[in-house]
């Protein structure tokens, strides 16, 4: 009976650690696409002349450069759901509309 529980608390467990690392992702996700809309903000005031926007890119593009690593890191690691990829995707896409 002792080891039915404990398999029953391990797999408690695991459950719940893949709903917080997935939390974990999401917030990633969350902060990634505040950046693309900071960012398309951003790209849209430099087309017009304003200085304060063109003198930003360097931080927006390092921050870019981190978030997006980030989230290759994790593709690779295979921790994102699916839908979470769908996720990037479509954050990704807005970048592409903004620009061309």
């Amino acid at each position: 009976m002792k080891a039915n529980e404990n398999v029953s608390v391990l797999e408690n467990t695991m459950k719940r650690r893949g709903k917080i690392h997935t939390n974990k992702w999401d917030k990633y996700l969350d902060d990634y696409d505040n950046y693309v809309k900071e960012y398309k903000r951003h790209y849209e005031n430099s087309q017009n002349g304003d200085e304060i926007s063109l003198s930003l890119y360097p931080y927006m593009r390092a921050k870019w450069e981190n978030l997006k690593e980030l989230i290759i890191k994790g593709y690779d690691r295979k921790c994102l759901t699916k839908k979470q990829v769908k996720r990037v995707i479509k954050i990704n896409m807005k970048i592409v509309k903004a620009c061309f």
